[in-house]
């Protein structure tokens, strides 16, 4: 298979891109993250698709090859350990994410100033290269997605539009099949392993959408019901002088649904919008990743001022980004904790967990 591949761009670091630093001597998603840690920055630049997505073992655990062999009675305990580690990951996740953004501007800017001496200048500027065109006007929301490939590719499709913040609603109860309940514990692997976005998971589409309409986001759902041609859709920031203010009201979050259902009838009476992608083939449906990307190049082809809006995250955001770009970036991550103290500073405790 061919992959093209925007090497200017790229954020994954190669080994001449670091320097090397000094020697300094139960569910966990810092054993998730640890994981796949070792490979996870050559596979976010240089993923290709299964040939059996359903049996990718790149985001597997034990229960991915076990589960098909337990009993009903096993399979029951198996859904509740499961539902429990779900929340336990949404948890995580929020923790970490709130963590990050309380961090002190002026810690933030120290601690940087130190670790970046431990990467190449030129790793460093691609870092800044990459802030400066995230936005924070549009985000992506995935809907109980199925396949752990495939939402591995749209994060990296999203990376690559820009896209910081992605939402993934993971409801447990949807996966209430073998097969399913073993592709989610690889959609966690996915999530937990994704270094340069920003993870928000939820435990429902209404919890998920009532959080996004608190901060401002308008929501528009990829369906097939009564939908617009995503060519007529009129995004917020394309109003029309008099119909209401475009600065304050022009965050956008798009909505993917899962690749077999689409997205939930819940979804649909929640979303402001509804739009499809016009197809003129025998297919009936996009594959997910495919989709994802026709929509955020539509969106990018509204240009500078269209919805995705790059360049809008606030300073303190990008800043935190930066710090955390720069220890992801570090030949050993694990070092950043001893190089800081050495210079007597010190992150919180889940900051090691980022």
């Amino acid at each position: 298979m061919t992959t093209l591949r925007n090497s200017a761009a790229s954020t994954s670091a190669t080994e001449k891109d670091y320097k090397q630093p000094p020697n300094t001597g139960e569910f966990s998603l810092e054993k998730t993250q640890e994981a796949a840690l070792a490979n996870n920055t050559e596979m976010w630049e240089k993923f290709e698709f299964s040939d059996s997505p359903k049996h990718d073992t790149r985001f597997a655990g034990d229960l991915t090859h076990n589960i098909q062999h337990t009993s009903d009675k096993s399979f029951e305990d198996i859904m509740e350990s499961e539902a429990k580690k779900d929340t336990q990951m949404k948890n995580a996740l929020k923790g970490q994410n709130k963590a990050l953004l309380e961090l002190d501007s002026e810690l933030v800017q120290k601690a940087t100033d130190v670790l970046k001496e431990y990467i190449t200048p030129e790793r460093f500027e691609r870092l800044n290269t990459t802030l400066s065109q995230r936005t924070g006007n549009c985000r992506l929301l995935f809907e109980n997605p199925a396949n752990p490939s495939n939402v591995w590719a749209c994060m990296r499709t999203a990376d690559s539009f820009g896209i910081q913040e992605i939402d993934i609603v993971v409801d447990s109860s949807m996966y209430d099949k073998k097969a399913a309940v073993a592709q989610k514990q690889g959609t966690r692997t996915a999530m937990g392993s994704a270094n340069w976005v920003t993870i928000h998971s939820h435990s429902s589409t209404v919890d998920a959408i009532q959080s996004l309409k608190e901060q401002g986001y308008k929501i528009y759902a990829s369906d097939l019901v009564g939908a617009k041609d995503i060519r007529d859709i009129q995004w917020p920031c394309q109003q029309q002088e008099g119909e209401g203010e475009k600065e304050a009201n022009s965050k956008v979050c798009i909505v993917m649904g899962n690749e077999d259902r689409g997205i939930s009838q819940q979804m649909r009476e929640l979303a402001d919008e509804t739009f499809f992608l016009k197809m003129v083939g025998f297919a009936e449906s996009f594959n997910l990743s495919v989709a994802t990307a026709i929509t955020l190049a539509h969106l990018s082809a509204q240009g500078e001022d269209g919805p995705l809006k790059r360049g809008t995250l606030d300073a303190h955001h990008l800043n935190c980004l930066r710090l955390k770009w720069v220890m992801n970036s570090l030949a050993q991550r694990k070092v950043a904790k001893a190089l800081l103290k050495k210079n007597g500073l010190t992150l919180p405790e889940v900051f090691d967990k980022l």
